[in-house]
């Protein structure tokens, strides 16, 4: 579907917008030793990217309930894209995912500013196929 950006200044200033480069928060983290892992979320969604980073015999249990998406996802919601193409296509606004101790996220946080603070969406388990995506998107 065409879609005028003359029109609409919010989706073409979303889709302008630079892509957050966590490469010093990242470096910092690895030399704090603090992280076990980390994905960026490009195509292929979260299940793919984070797929690769997890060892075998693991599985990351994603709780989709916990995602905090942004209005440009929401907006690209609402052109009847299914919610399997979403995740599979889109990062919906998990751009980042750090593989963590969960006692050390206070520590984490310290690391990133306000804008770009790390919240919790899963818990690495024992398992099989890597990766489980549970519950829903809010795409409200």
């Amino acid at each position: 579907k065409k879609i005028d950006l003359k029109k609409n200044q919010f989706l073409k200033k979303e889709l302008l917008r630079p892509t957050k480069i966590y490469v010093e928060e990242v470096l910092r983290l690895i030399n704090a030793n603090l992280i076990n892992g980390c994905a960026n979320i490009t195509g292929g969604g979260l299940g793919d990217n984070i797929k690769r980073i997890i060892p075998e015999g693991l599985v990351a249990n994603i709780d989709l309930n916990k995602v905090k998406t942004k209005k440009i996802f929401k907006w690209l919601k609402q052109q009847n894209i299914e919610d399997k193409e979403m995740l599979k296509t889109f990062n919906c606004g998990v751009g980042f995912c750090l593989v963590i101790n969960a006692k050390n996220l206070n520590k984490i946080k310290k690391f990133f500013s306000r804008d770009f603070q790390p919240y919790i969406i899963g818990k690495v388990t024992s398992g099989k196929n890597k990766i489980k995506l549970n519950g829903k998107i809010d795409w409200s």
